[in-house]
């Protein structure tokens, strides 16, 4: 196995919290998580979940499933959660309108064409699939009620997106503030030790921690990532806006869509989606300047 410094550097590159403290904080608990692991002679156990609300993914997605890749190349335990349960809630984090309920039929047919096109950068034979309608469906409304006693609603409307919508009228449907508990409570069923998600996303993995101290875990680490832009280089990456690179495009298209990826936005593409070494990377940045 490399040492822990190795393993530090590359599983921590292109993350983003949207502070250094967080940053700092995160690289500093990786650190000290793998070496109570070797220790202990365990892998970690590392998660990242995904709503499955289209069929195919694209470069975008790409990016915690790479990094879940990393992970099981230096020996650790890779699971990838699908939200058949998470799904039907949705997640506000990333929107400005509270998204529509799937319909569970729909859910589960792209659960199955978005995990084989996962397979194209996880190793299919060391990863675990697990679906978190398993124990989300089990949890009983006093779970629900014991789990939001630890968490205030000003706590949730200090978020960005869902305090706007608060103070512009806008619908903000309850159903939206259980959204981190469920995926929080995934966390303490898989006793994770790192979860990956977008940065966005910060604020339920966060949550997560402090469900895992309530339940007597030790709280994971989280590590996100920003945002990909899509080929428009102005809104994030994504198939409904017609400005994403998918996975199972034909090569041709791939190949053309990627050469319309504007100047500015190349960094990024290289450092989120490419296995360029870092030392690299920076002589790039340099004869960019």
């Amino acid at each position: 196995m490399e040492s822990i410094d190795k393993q530090v550097s590359v599983l921590m590159r292109g993350s983003e919290f949207g502070d250094q403290q967080t940053k700092g904080m995160m690289t500093e608990e990786l650190r000290q998580r793998l070496v109570e692991a070797s220790n202990e002679g365990r892998p970690l156990r590392v998660y990242c979940g995904f709503d499955v609300t289209a069929p195919d993914i694209h470069l975008g997605h790409t990016i915690p499933m790479r990094k879940l890749r990393q992970f099981q190349d230096f020996g650790h335990e890779v699971t990838f959660v699908i939200g058949t349960f998470t799904t039907l809630i949705g997640d506000p984090s990333d929107r400005d309108e509270a998204r529509s309920a799937s319909i569970a039929e729909q859910i589960e047919q792209n659960a199955k064409t978005y995990t084989e096109q996962a397979f194209k950068i996880l190793d299919r034979n060391k990863t675990f699939v697990r679906f978190n309608q398993e124990w989300l469906s089990k949890l009983t409304f006093a779970d629900v009620i014991k789990m939001a006693s630890n968490f205030t609603v000003q706590q949730f409307l200090a978020r960005d997106r869902l305090r706007n919508r608060w103070e512009m009228d806008k619908p903000l449907w309850l159903s939206e503030l259980l959204y981190p508990l469920a995926q929080g409570y995934d966390a303490v069923h898989l006793r994770a030790d790192v979860q990956l998600g977008g940065r966005e996303q910060l604020f339920n993995l966060m949550a997560a921690r402090k469900l895992q101290e309530v339940f007597g875990q030790k709280p994971q680490i989280c590590i996100t990532f920003p945002v990909l832009v899509g080929i428009d280089g102005t809104q994030r990456m994504s198939k409904s806006l017609g400005n994403a690179i998918g996975v199972e495009d034909p090569p041709k298209d791939q190949y053309g869509k990627v050469m319309s990826v504007r100047d500015e936005l190349l960094m990024d593409y290289f450092d989120l989606v490419t296995d360029v070494e870092s030392e690299e990377l920076h002589e790039m940045r340099q004869a960019m300047v």
